[in-house]
């Protein structure tokens, strides 16, 4: 077997999913589960949420919406970022995102020559500049949507540039910008669904609650907010994902000799060194050469020498009882000592979604819990 394992805990996901019901106060949830549910495993978080009440989800592209929809998930599917192929958007009853005049008018036209009628949510760019119509030109062309007569606006969306709000201050320009708008607009799309609030802001920003949330990193257990913030996920939040590896080899290293390329690391004392059957082709990153940490038997062993392509040792020589079957954690809590996916992209240099998604496209995954 290639690669660490990864568990994932799907009760611990439904336990954060009714956390977050109750920090918005019952708004319907829109739960992302793009890039495969943030390496979570898209199909199995779907149907776990599914089966808990989630009013909706958000895919990136229709490929990821249509593998949902193929494994029995029948919960609205929000397509947030695929160019709309209008007759999938048809076939698999998806919501597309438009975000121009140019996707309304193809959805519509679609729709109209196969005498039907298509939803879709549009998205409004306050400031993150990436898609979506521009929120300083867009009041009357976004009226102007009315006359589309194969599309049906039941949404409207925007999305902020600092996803974990440790600096709030351009974050509420953009809620004023998108609030300002949806005054002038929603008198012309009565029942649309406004929604802007990720993770962070389900947790530290209600003003931006309205009348959905649309939360990510949040459900899987992982701190959203720069991992330093007031809030201490860890009160309230399960982690959802433990990464385990194996060691393959013990060996038995006197002082003065290097490990690893480059020779990085030079043994200070006669040493015991675990080499782990995980690297940087695992998802686990190279960063964290030399910095990084593992948990055996309950204590913290440190990593020397650099990561490799399929490899990483640690020094285990202060961990007593050590035999070549004993669990490695990554990811996960072993006694009083605990890694989080913040701790590792604290040491990297990157952000807790590059860890789970990058560690979570390993093939070893397993389900605790399962809903399917």
């Amino acid at each position: 077997m290639r690669g660490p394992v990864v568990e994932i805990d799907l009760t611990a996901l439904v336990h954060n999913y009714g956390v977050l019901v109750e920090r918005c106060q019952g708004r319907p949830v829109i739960a992302v589960v793009k890039a495969d549910a943030y390496g979570h495993g898209a199909v199995a978080v779907a149907l776990a949420l599914e089966a808990a009440g989630v009013h909706s989800f958000g895919a990136a592209f229709l490929s990821e919406a249509v593998e949902l929809r193929q494994a029995g998930v029948k919960k609205p599917i929000l397509i947030l970022f695929d160019s709309p192929k209008p007759e999938e958007i048809v076939r698999y009853s998806l919501i597309p995102i438009a975000r121009n005049e140019t996707d309304c008018q193809a959805l519509s036209d679609y729709a109209l020559s196969n005498n039907t009628r298509i939803k879709i949510h549009v998205n409004i760019d306050t400031g993150m500049g990436r898609l979506g119509f521009a929120y300083d030109e867009c009041v009357d062309k976004l009226i102007n949507l009315t006359d589309y007569k194969g599309i049906e606006v039941t949404g409207f969306m925007s999305h902020f540039s600092e996803a974990d709000l440790h600096s709030r201050a351009f974050a509420e320009h953009q809620l004023d910008r998108f609030l300002e708008i949806r005054k002038i607009v929603s008198p012309y799309y009565k029942s649309a669904l406004w929604h802007f609030a990720n993770s962070a802001a389900v947790l530290s920003y209600p003003a931006s609650h309205l009348d959905a949330v649309r939360p990510g990193l949040m459900l899987y257990g992982a701190n959203p907010m720069a991992c330093k913030s007031d809030i201490n996920c860890d009160d309230f939040l399960k982690p959802v994902m433990t990464v385990k590896s194996r060691l393959i080899d013990i060996r038995k290293v006197s002082k003065g000799k290097s490990i690893s390329y480059g020779r990085t690391f030079t043994t200070q004392r006669n040493s015991l060194i675990g080499v782990l059957s995980v690297g940087y082709a695992d998802g686990y990153p190279r960063s964290l050469s030399n910095i990084g940490r593992v948990i055996v038997n309950g204590r913290y062993a440190p990593i020397v020498g650099r990561v490799c392509m399929d490899l990483t040792m640690v020094d285990l020589t202060d961990i007593s009882d050590i035999n070549e079957t004993d669990e490695v954690t990554l990811i996960g809590s072993d006694g009083n000592c605990k890694i989080t996916p913040c701790d590792l992209a604290a040491l990297s240099g990157t952000i807790p979604y590059e860890i789970v998604t990058a560690l979570g496209r390993n093939k070893n995954k397993k389900y605790l819990n399962n809903f399917a």
